[in-house]
């Protein structure tokens, strides 16, 4: 099987500029995007959140909504350029800065809420993947609402560390990895699926153990 490395340096000049059109044009970005929003209405209003990769910024109107205190963080400077675009003077309301998802330079407990989606999947590689879960484990003392992909099939496959995890994950492989960050399950919903890849993706919200 090829390798698959990671794809968070494409994220820079150009893509960033482009990213919300192009992504807006997927099918299930609007799928995404309300199940976010059903998720974090189960959740009390006033929380502290950290959205890790802040990207564009898509879910801070949603933050807002229920008057969350908001920060962010991105490895990218053009993404959070384009952020300033997309979201023009909301982005004043909230915090972000660059940095590395698996060195946050976050306090422990520091936020309510950290959001991470098309990242732990898509973005880095499953050794980076764990370290980044564990950080944010340790920067949360609530809840978190994480992007995970699922073999449609019962089994999943063996993890290469040096591979994205995309969706070789089994069920009882994301149950696993989320326990021993220290978290617990409390509501998994469905994103996408794509037979033909033996693929699905689902939002996880889970509870610090």
């Amino acid at each position: 099987m090829q390798k698959t490395g990671a794809k968070g340096d494409s994220y820079y000049g150009r893509v960033a500029q482009n990213y919300e059109k192009r992504r807006k044009k997927q099918e299930w970005w609007d799928v995404e995007q309300n199940e976010m929003k059903s998720l974090l209405e189960t959740l009390p209003e006033g929380l502290s959140v950290v959205d890790i990769p802040f990207g564009t910024g898509r879910f801070v109107p949603f933050y807002l909504e229920r008057q969350f205190d908001i920060s962010g963080l991105d490895a990218s400077i053009e993404m959070l350029n384009a952020a300033s675009q997309s979201l023009g003077s909301n982005l004043q309301k909230c915090r972000v800065s660059t940095g590395s998802a698996m060195d946050l330079p976050f306090a422990d407990e520091q936020f309510d809420l950290l959001v991470s989606t098309r990242f732990l999947r898509d973005i880095i590689v499953a050794k980076d993947a764990l370290k980044a879960l564990d950080e944010f484990a340790r920067v949360t003392k609530q809840f978190a609402i994480i992007q995970l992909g699922e073999s449609i099939s019962k089994d999943g496959e063996e993890i290469d560390p040096d591979h994205i995890l995309e969706s070789r994950m089994s069920d009882k492989d994301n149950k696993k990895m989320l326990k021993d960050a220290g978290f617990k399950i409390v509501e998994k919903r469905l994103v996408k699926t794509d037979k033909d890849m033996n693929s699905q993706i689902f939002h996880f919200l889970v509870k610090k153990m």
